[in-house]
């Protein structure tokens, strides 16, 4: 069986704080509370695996429980008499020095933060290829990054493991890019160049000492594949043929394996994601209701998260069902439309896995249209599982080190 390459060492890791447990209630908190106490650095590397998605990253919090956050990065506003009262203020990111390419000593919200007061979008939604040469990305790695050190650490050498779009992976340039933005090597053997930046009142420096990029399907496949401390799962799960559909926001992730091995022809990546269920959904909406100039994407979205069909118009509240269900069916049949020709040859033989957030919110429209051929199942944790797995696979190679 051949599997992707992990470039680490296995002699400086601790994996005891490792857990892989998911807690929702973090979710809440993320990137929103920082480490307090002394200030700590580390001795040894330390892995990270965290999944930075159009729509929302992946990561653990404070080295324990998988976290969510907005995949957002908004200027700091300097308008005149703008504030922003709440219980928990904000917390900027500074960015002080590094190989980046991030504008210096600018502040930027990020994930949460940027949700509740930001102005300006800066990330951009597409594929790596595109968002690598964004700082905004490179900025969302690093806060990731940073808001997964454990508690009081402020100085790490850091291991990190990421995931990318399948469209990406053929794309030498993209994880060349993101390797030397991290890392700050540019030829090899070079030294590691540190990242300081600043957050909210607490400076950080971040030595990325290596990087490793896994395609996002293959993350969520290794779930099954491998325990959450790296070994091989004894239970004839690497003799199966699966096929993995990753609905993300931005993008979708196909693939077909056996084991990890590639059904040849089977793998691919679209630019349709489930935020394109939203903006179709919004689109019929206002067609329906002229007056709703002012609806957003973003919270047709929410409703579609939420399982809600209920909007308010003048006051009263209106059931937009069928258009959101319009929307799935149009994005879920435009997304097979073009998977289905890659994999029909062979699907019989397998069973089809969904993952993702928009696999999450498209699984009974999938489940549907998919009946006929195969059988489909949306995997628990859909929203952090490519996470997880990518994490677990960087445990297996690195322990085979």
């Amino acid at each position: 069986m051949s599997l992707p390459t992990i470039h680490a060492h296995r002699t400086h890791l601790p994996f005891s704080s490792m857990r892989p447990s998911f807690n929702y209630s973090a979710v809440g908190h993320a990137w929103g509370q920082r480490a307090q106490g002394a200030h700590q650095m580390t001795t040894t590397p330390i892995l990270i695996a965290a999944d930075i998605g159009n729509v929302t990253t992946k990561y653990r919090h404070q080295g324990g429980a998988w976290a969510i956050a907005p995949s957002l990065v908004r200027m700091l506003s300097s308008r005149p008499g703008y504030c922003f009262t709440t219980e928990t203020p904000v917390q900027p990111w500074v960015y002080l020095s590094g190989p980046a390419g991030i504008e210096p000593n600018t502040p930027y919200l990020v994930g949460h933060d940027a949700q509740r007061a930001g102005v300006t979008d800066v990330a951009l939604i597409g594929s790596a290829e595109l968002r690598a040469q964004a700082p905004a990305y490179l900025l969302l790695h690093l806060a990731a990054i940073v808001a997964s050190l454990p508690a009081g650490v402020t100085r790490a050498q850091v291991i990190f493991a990421g995931g990318l779009p399948v469209a990406d992976d053929p794309h030498p340039q993209v994880r060349t890019t993101l390797h030397q933005r991290l890392t700050g090597k540019t030829e090899p053997g070079s030294p590691p160049i540190p990242h300081v930046l600043q957050w909210g009142a607490t400076t950080y420096t971040l030595t990325i000492m290596r990087t490793s990029f896994i395609p996002q399907p293959i993350g969520a496949l290794a779930t099954l594949l491998f325990t959450p401390d790296g070994r091989i799962a004894a239970n004839g799960a690497l003799l199966r043929q699966r096929y993995v559909l990753d609905i993300g926001g931005g993008t979708t992730d196909f693939t077909g394996r056996q084991g990890l091995d590639l059904i040849p022809g089977s793998e691919g990546g679209l630019q349709l994601g489930v935020q394109h269920a939203a903006e179709t959904a919004r689109a019929l909406i206002q067609r329906r209701f002229p007056r709703l100039r002012h609806l957003e994407a973003g919270q047709v979205l929410t409703l579609l998260r939420q399982g809600e069909a209920t909007i308010t118009v003048a006051g009263a509240p209106c059931d937009v069902r069928a258009e959101l269900q319009t929307a799935l069916h149009d994005t879920a049949s435009a997304i097979l439309a073009q998977v289905l020709p890659r994999w029909e040859r062979t699907l019989a033989q397998g069973e089809v896995l969904l993952c993702g957030g928009g696999g999450q919110v498209m699984a009974p429209t999938i489940s549907a249209l998919l009946a006929p051929l195969t059988s489909v199942t949306l995997l628990s944790e859909a929203l952090i599982r490519v996470a997880d797995g990518i994490e677990r696979l960087a445990t297996y190679r690195v322990q085979g080190q």
